[in-house]
């Protein structure tokens, strides 16, 4: 059984110290700020190999190879493990799916392998495709990742690769006195539909203790664009083999951050932040449901709560709808002092998935005000290709922020003049005028 170990952070500003000018002038900093912590929880799933038959119950295998089977031993502390007996070509993609958020998206695989043969690859990263078949190299050819082997290593972008040397020649057959390695990569989406990636290789004793725990023996780094999987809705873990070098296969760890979550097998893709709004005193909520995954959305909305660190559809629920598509919340009538724990959720026939967790601290901005001038609104909200704003009574320098407080947009715009907006993926976000003035609209 695999087990899922979730983490989440929060900053407690010590604001009763600052001035009520100041904190006008900073509020929206401390808007910003406290969205992008809250959007930074983290969720690991963990795959031990440790329970009978977790390889074929948690992973789609792409081929028909009778080489690759689930021991109950010879594994990182003799526990269980995937042992691949020979020669053989063959990739598995998790059952569980994973949500891609956007810029700011952190995805990393770790994983230990014994490395005993000096023909084939051992590969991991993710794939767009749930039922990915071997296409070379230890890879799928849809997908991000790495494939390693003895004299070096291939980075995999779809078709194109990128290939190298390792520093110390052979490290895959010399480094480790028991042949056992830990393979740590790293993928980060950036803008423009980049991807950067790290791998880290640290040689093993067979109890899974590093021999080096603080410096890897290789890092080896690609930046590479790839606009599919940047646009996929979800995605899949993925480990193969390719030939026979890799006899062992264990202790694969997946985990997220930036806003992405695991998703069970066949549940809806559900995304979701939330921020403190000061002018309001609510709390600010935005959700969008991306895949139905073949079966209808019969709820989304939020859950929440005060006492539970990660709420779930039996705490506080607030149903908004249905099928697939954005929504949004203001969850008001805040208690002081309290730590509100929200996330989005979406239901359909096969289960529920949840978005990423954010942690609201009421203490932070309770005591903030804001002086607004004339009320600014935007138009059409929500909007496709273009957002006007009325009530200017002069031109003003203007800001956009996306939920997770980074800046997507700024100029200057007059009254009922055009702001272009078509290039923003769908969701929730804020303008900022230079008199600090928030207003938030929705980009469909």
């Amino acid at each position: 059984m695999y087990q899922k170990i979730y983490i989440f952070v929060y900053v407690n500003y010590m604001i009763q110290k600052m001035t009520s000018k100041t904190l006008k002038n900073y509020s929206l900093i401390f808007v910003l700020f406290l969205s992008y912590i809250s959007a930074q929880s983290q969720v690991s799933t963990v795959f031990d190999f440790n329970t009978s038959d977790q390889l074929l119950k948690e992973f789609t295998q792409g081929g028909h190879s009778k080489l690759i089977i689930q021991s109950s031993k010879d594994g990182i502390g003799g526990s269980g493990t995937v042992n691949v007996l020979g020669e053989t070509d063959e990739v598995f993609t998790s059952k569980q799916g994973y949500s891609i958020t956007g810029k700011g998206a952190h995805y990393e695989f770790k994983t230990y392998f014994k490395s005993e043969y000096n023909s084939g690859y051992g590969g991991f990263g993710f794939t767009s495709n749930p039922n990915a078949a071997h296409h070379f190299y230890a890879a799928p050819n849809e997908g991000l990742g790495v494939s390693l082997h003895g004299g070096g290593y291939i980075f995999n972008s779809g078709l194109t690769a990128e290939s190298g040397k390792w520093t110390t020649e052979n490290v895959l057959n010399t480094a480790s006195p028991d042949k056992w390695y830990l393979a740590v990569l790293s993928i980060d989406l950036l803008g423009n539909s980049y991807f950067d990636m790290t791998v880290n290789i640290y040689p093993s004793n067979d109890d899974g203790t590093l021999i080096n725990p603080t410096n890897p023996i290789e890092t080896k780094n690609w930046k590479v664009q790839n606009k599919a999987m940047a646009n996929s809705k979800i995605i899949f873990a993925y480990f193969a083999f390719g030939g026979h070098r890799i006899t062992n296969f264990d202790n694969y760890i997946i985990s997220l951050k930036g806003g992405s979550t695991s998703i069970e097998a066949g549940a809806p893709v559900v995304i979701g932040s939330s921020v403190l709004n000061n002018s309001t005193k609510q709390i600010d909520i935005s959700g969008d449901v991306t895949d139905d995954r073949g079966d209808d959305v019969t709820e989304k909305g939020i859950v929440y709560s005060t006492s539970e660190t990660l709420p779930t559809t039996s705490d506080n629920k607030i149903t908004i709808g249905h099928g697939i598509g954005s929504f949004s919340y203001e969850l008001g009538s805040l208690l002081p002092n309290e730590i509100y724990y929200i996330r989005t959720y979406a239901k359909n026939s096969k289960g529920i998935s949840y978005g990423s967790l954010n942690s609201i601290d009421t203490n932070d901005m309770q005591d903030i005000e804001i002086d607004f001038k004339a009320k600014i609104k935007t138009y059409p909200n929500p909007s496709t290709n273009y957002i006007s704003l009325s009530g200017l009574a002069e031109s003003e320098n203007y800001s956009i922020y996306n939920m997770q407080g980074k800046q997507v947009l700024r100029g200057n715009v007059s009254n009922n003049n055009k702001i272009e907006v078509k290039s923003l993926t769908k969701g929730m976000y804020l303008l900022k005028l230079e008199n600090f003035e928030i207003i938030k609209f929705i980009k469909e």
